[in-house]
């Protein structure tokens, strides 16, 4: 389908958004391991949550769905069965990573295939630590489709070659099913929901800090090392020790408000002029607001109140006014932490004074489709002037979007984050195969709609 929208002059609204997709699928996964019922209220009910359940029931995983709460039968490790047919994991990157860390200690062989665009994700960075662990996996060049056969797991020390939540996720879920004690090092710190999980449930964990070690070691041999994810003297960062075999003790969960979803709604309140934008009951993770903390850099009035924890992760509401901003460099460790949010903090780049340059997030070129390319050609299609690095953009701003046709590339994110565009240009945009957020947010579009028409929800 295709999805038309007409600019506006300024926007108030109050809103409260469906449940986050990345804590939904962690506590899905985490559930199925437990030996009794989970309770899951306000579980995200996008397409890829609901690929993670369909690989769990393919696995012999009881669910059962009343209004807004996900009941997960866990039978524990030894309750999964072999699925008679491969689980497809169609076009969920967090699925396809994530998922692999159970199939690995399940004493059977299960083929894992997807679909469209993601047949091309690379998957090394799940394969390289899960066979140094024991699992014996075959892959087509490092890429869907896998054929895992598990059985008896050993802990490892390993160092994560590029930070990323989901590939840490799986690495800590595969530990606790292991013999030993499974080490995680990441350069730089990621979302923490599957640690806050694992706590909530009653897991140990010890946190350290990993320092560089004087080392007369060949640089070849160093470089190799460290490609690889094995330990070398000059390694640093933030390291996660679990123990395997912890028993676990579920509790209730209760997911919030997806903070990448209210990003979109929040960047239009801050580039229309004369708006303020309210959103209610959203996720307040530490590790989730790093988009927030760039606006706060930025000067944007924007207020930021907690109003309790959902049992592990904190939650509240944001609120936001307009105004003219200046462009702001976003590098470094900053990055892991607004991963999610830069196809739409590009938005706000291309609206700020001056030049805004984005580094150091080549994950971007690694999701379903490169965004990097994506938002480049978008973003130059609307009149701007974009300059695409290896790993990130630099970005020409000062406003000025006009009306164009634009590609989703099938991605809910680079959708969304134009038809944000779309409200701030002069004429129309058209957003092409914009179907594609039903994925990740079912009913987008209806609640754009009613946000762009100023009603609240």
């Amino acid at each position: 389908m295709d999805k038309i929208v007409n600019p506006i002059k300024s926007v108030k609204a109050s809103i409260k958004l469906p449940g986050d997709n990345a804590i939904s699928q962690r506590a899905a996964l985490l559930s199925a391991l437990c030996d009794r019922p989970v309770e899951i209220k306000n579980f995200a009910t996008g397409k890829e949550c609901e690929t993670t359940l369909n690989c769990l029931k393919q696995l012999g995983l009881e669910m059962e769905k009343n209004e807004d709460v996900l009941v997960v039968r866990g039978k524990g490790l030894e309750g999964l069965k072999q699925p008679d047919n491969p689980l497809d994991v169609c076009g969920s990157i967090p699925t396809a990573r994530m998922i692999c860390g159970v199939l690995s200690a399940l004493n059977f062989e299960t083929k894992v295939i997807g679909c469209g665009t993601i047949a091309n994700l690379p998957m090394r960075r799940v394969i390289e630590p899960l066979e140094l662990m024991g699992a014996k996996i075959e892959s087509n060049n490092y890429r869907l489709p896998l054929t895992i056969k598990g059985g008896k797991l050993k802990g490892i020390r390993y160092a994560m070659p590029v930070s990323t939540a989901q590939v840490k996720a799986m690495l800590l879920m595969t530990g606790l099913l292991a013999e030993g004690k499974t080490e995680i090092i990441e350069r730089i710190p990621s979302r923490d929901h599957f640690e806050r999980l694992l706590a909530y449930f009653g897991v140990k964990m010890k946190k350290s800090r990993v320092e560089p070690q004087p080392s007369n070691e060949d640089p070849l041999i160093k470089r190799f090392k460290k490609e690889s994810g094995i330990v070398s003297p000059d390694i640093k960062g933030d390291m996660i020790a679990i123990r395997g075999g912890q028993k676990l003790y579920p509790k209730p969960i209760t997911i919030p408000g997806d903070i990448s979803s209210a990003s979109y709604f929040l960047v239009a309140g801050l580039l229309l002029k004369d708006s303020f934008v309210e959103v209610r009951d959203v996720s307040l993770n530490a590790r989730r607001l790093g988009f927030v903390e760039v606006l706060k850099k930025m000067k944007v009035p924007l207020t930021v109140e907690q109003k309790g924890g959902m049992g592990f992760e904190p939650y509240g509401t944001i609120q936001i006014k307009s105004m003219e901003i200046k462009g702001r460099r976003m590098v470094g460790e900053l990055i892991p932490s607004i991963i999610n949010e830069l196809p739409v903090m590009s938005i706000v780049a291309a609206n700020a004074q001056g030049t805004s340059v984005i580094r150091d997030a080549f994950e971007l070129r690694q999701q379903k489709v490169d965004r990097i390319k994506s938002i480049a050609t978008n973003l130059r299609k609307m009149g701007m002037k974009v300059g695409e690095l290896d790993d990130g953009l630099a970005i020409d701003g000062g406003g000025g979007l006009k009306g164009a046709e634009l590609d989703s590339y099938d991605d809910p994110t680079i959708a969304m984050s134009f038809a944000v565009a779309g409200l701030l240009a002069e004429g129309t945009t058209i957003i092409k195969n914009a179907e594609c957020v039903e994925y990740e947010y079912p009913g987008f579009w209806d609640d754009f709609d009613k946000f762009a028409a100023g009603k609240s929800s």
